[in-house]
């Protein structure tokens, strides 16, 4: 009998069929069984990574919004801490210089009077000198009288 060779190959394939069902079924099964549990091990596995790392994703985002709100509130008092500082300093420099403003405005009265005293003083003083020069050159008693009653007039008029 001699028949086709694709009839012992196909005889072939059965029996290999048959063979691997019967002896290899339960160890393709139980390696197959064993891979689905590894991965399902290891996608719980993952699960559990994922869940670990939004939480940890949360937490840290929830600090980072708590940073910001705590640099804005820094922020916030550096502002004012400044802005209060730059009033007290402005206020500290306006007094400073409405103290030396008074300072030297006493300073010119005091000089102011004094140069007026001395002035004062200077005009008596030729005054005095002329009329005396005036007097000495006019012998007469009534020019002489004429000439005192002026010069008080003038002293009076001068007032120191």
């Amino acid at each position: 009998m001699s028949q086709d060779p694709n009839f012992y190959l196909v005889i072939s394939f059965l029996g290999f069929l048959a063979l691997f069902y019967i002896y290899g079924r339960r160890w393709i099964l139980s390696f197959l069984d064993r891979r689905i549990k590894t991965i399902n091990e290891e996608l719980l596995e993952a699960n559990a990574t994922k869940e670990m790392a939004l939480a940890q994703l949360n937490a840290e985002t929830k600090a980072l919004i708590m940073v910001e709100q705590e640099e804005e509130r820094i922020l916030t008092n550096a502002k004012k801490q400044a802005e209060n500082l730059i009033r007290n300093i402005r206020q500290e420099i306006s007094e400073e210089v409405a103290n030396k403003q008074r300072e030297c405005e006493y300073e010119i009265k005091k000089i102011k009077g004094r140069f007026e005293y001395e002035v004062k003083d200077q005009i008596i003083d030729l005054l005095s000198q002329a009329l005396i020069t005036w007097m000495r050159e006019h012998d007469h008693n009534k020019i002489r009288q004429a000439a005192n009653s002026q010069s008080i007039s003038l002293l009076k008029q001068v007032q120191i």
